[in-house]
This record gives C-alpha cells, structure tokens and sequence, in this order.
C-alpha cells in the first residue's frame, strides 16, 4: 500500500514538473502546426469575391528582391514556413525540457523569452486570426510563465557549479577550458 501512494506522490509531482511542463507545451505546439496546416490552402472559395481574390493574387506578379514571385506566392510560402517553425518550436521546447534540471537557470530564461512570444502570439491572434491559435498562444504563455517561474528559482545543479564546469564534466572527450 505505502508504494502506491509514494508512486502516486511521484505522478503528481512529475506532472507538475518543469519538464512535464515543458513538454506540455511542445505538445500544445504539435497542435498548434496541425490546426495551421489543416487550414492549407489558407483561402476559402465560398464566394465570387473570395475566388477572384485569390485568382488575383495567383496572376499579379512582381519584382520582389530581385526575384519575381506573385502575392500567393508570398502568401503560400509564408503558410507552410509558419507550420515547419512551429514543429521547430515544438522540437526545441520537447529537447529543451531535458536541460531544466542541469542548467535551471538558463531554461528559465529561455522559457521566460518563449511565453513573452506566446504572449505576442496570442495577442496578435486576437487581432488578426482565430480564437483557436489564440487560445493554444495563451496556454502556452501561462505555462512556460510557470516553468520559467520555477526555474528561475532553481538552485544551480552540481551544487552551485557553473556551466562550463558543468558540461566539461559530463563530456570527458572536451579539452578543459574548450567550452569557456
């Protein structure tokens, strides 16, 4: 019976946890992608005015940078960019989770800097898109605003040691001083 509750008092603890935390908020990103690129072609044909919009955007083109590209062009390529950075936020905060208890701190600010964006995020949202990406930028914020708040009063690992010192001892391969 005391091993349940102990493993009960773990569960409970690890899922409140910076890298749970953290990788909740991959997991919010994930969702975030799939909902952005369920959206493709990011255009709607419902009406007359909205199929020659985009007839428009597809046939008008112009010098941009010296290249000559088109307005959907732009548009379209700015879409999918969106959906692979996403994934990219997704993959760094999942990988970033594993450094909070070596390096609190710096995750901390790390985190700390990502939730300002989600803030952004969801602000501009708000203004310019859906309640949905909203809605997914503004749990992200107060969630890594939690994990920042955590580590960021964190002791440092390997008691009080720097990082450099830090990762020179987890890689024995590294020349002492290489990572200064």
């Amino acid at each position: 019976m005391p091993d349940s509750t102990s493993n009960g008092k773990w569960r409970s603890g690890f899922l409140a946890s910076p890298v749970a935390l953290t990788r909740l908020s991959s997991l919010v990103f994930v969702v975030l992608m799939f909902g952005h690129m369920s959206g493709y072609p990011w255009s709607s044909a419902e009406s007359p005015q909205e199929t020659h919009l985009v007839a428009s955007m597809k046939s008008v083109d112009f010098n941009f940078m010296g290249e000559r590209s088109t307005y959907w062009g732009l548009y379209f390529g700015w879409g999918l960019l969106i959906g692979v950075l996403l994934f990219l936020m997704a993959a760094m905060l999942w990988l970033l989770s594993d450094l909070s208890r070596l390096v609190p701190q710096r995750v901390g600010i790390i985190a700390a800097i990502n939730s300002a964006v989600c803030g952004i995020g969801a602000y501009l949202s708000f203004l310019y898109f859906y309640v949905p990406p909203m809605l997914c930028f503004a749990a992200n914020c107060v969630i890594l605003l939690i994990v920042a708040a955590r580590l960021l009063r964190a002791p440092t690992a390997a008691g009080g040691r720097g990082t450099n010192e830090i990762m020179t001892a987890a890689s024995p391969d590294v020349p002492d001083g290489a990572l200064r």
